[in-house]
């Protein structure tokens, strides 16, 4: 949401770099996503969203580079550009909006697995290959991404399922990803390796 006191805060610090997350998200990211996560529950594939935000009110929980933003953020705009679990804000988008049966976790840390109870669950439900999709490509996606390598998972990043701040820091990010931590792939390769629906 470009009112979010995250995108404000990103604007105010780069003009367009807010401007070009938002647009590459809704234009081009949130369909994409939506198609693979209609494939997914079609086949019954498990579906599991990460969401950022402090579970604490005040975001005493958060990761150290997350309160340094916090804090710069409230110097500049007046408010935390992170969201605390109950801030309109943290919501998943209506587009992509998990069902009651899909599991959703909460993480206060860049990466979905530092934080979180996420590597269990992914083992217990006998998971072993991640397709990723989300922003911010070069923070959360990308330190995702290469834990979940480290911890012996194949993953598949969606490259126009994903966004970042501009093109070049997509390319950059996705260039330094592919083959090392997983592959890289766009929506409709993915489509392609899954069973029809």
């Amino acid at each position: 949401n470009p009112q979010s006191p995250f995108s404000r805060n990103i604007e105010r610090r780069t003009s367009g770099l807010g401007e070009y997350l938002q647009d590459r998200s809704k234009s081009l990211v949130q369909p994409n996503l939506k198609r693979l996560l209609d494939r997914f529950r079609a086949n019954k594939q498990r579906v599991i969203f990460t969401t950022v935000a402090s579970e604490s009110p005040d975001g005493a929980d958060w990761a150290p580079a997350f309160k340094r933003m916090n804090d710069e953020s409230q110097g500049q705009i007046g408010e935390p550009a992170m969201p605390a679990k109950t801030d309109p804000w943290a919501r998943i988008v209506d587009q992509l909006e998990p069902r009651e049966d899909e599991v959703v976790i909460n993480k206060t840390t860049y990466g979905a697995f530092a934080s979180t109870g996420l590597d269990a669950t992914l083992r217990n439900l006998g998971v072993e290959t991640l397709v990723l999709g989300g922003v911010v490509t070069n923070r959360c996606v990308e330190t995702t991404m290469r834990d979940a390598t480290d911890r012996g998972y194949g993953v598949i990043l969606v490259d126009d399922g994903s966004a970042t701040f501009s093109q070049e820091m997509q390319d950059a990010t996705t260039l330094s990803l592919q083959g090392a931590y997983g592959f890289v792939r766009q929506t409709d390769d993915v489509l392609n390796l899954l069973e029809p629906a």
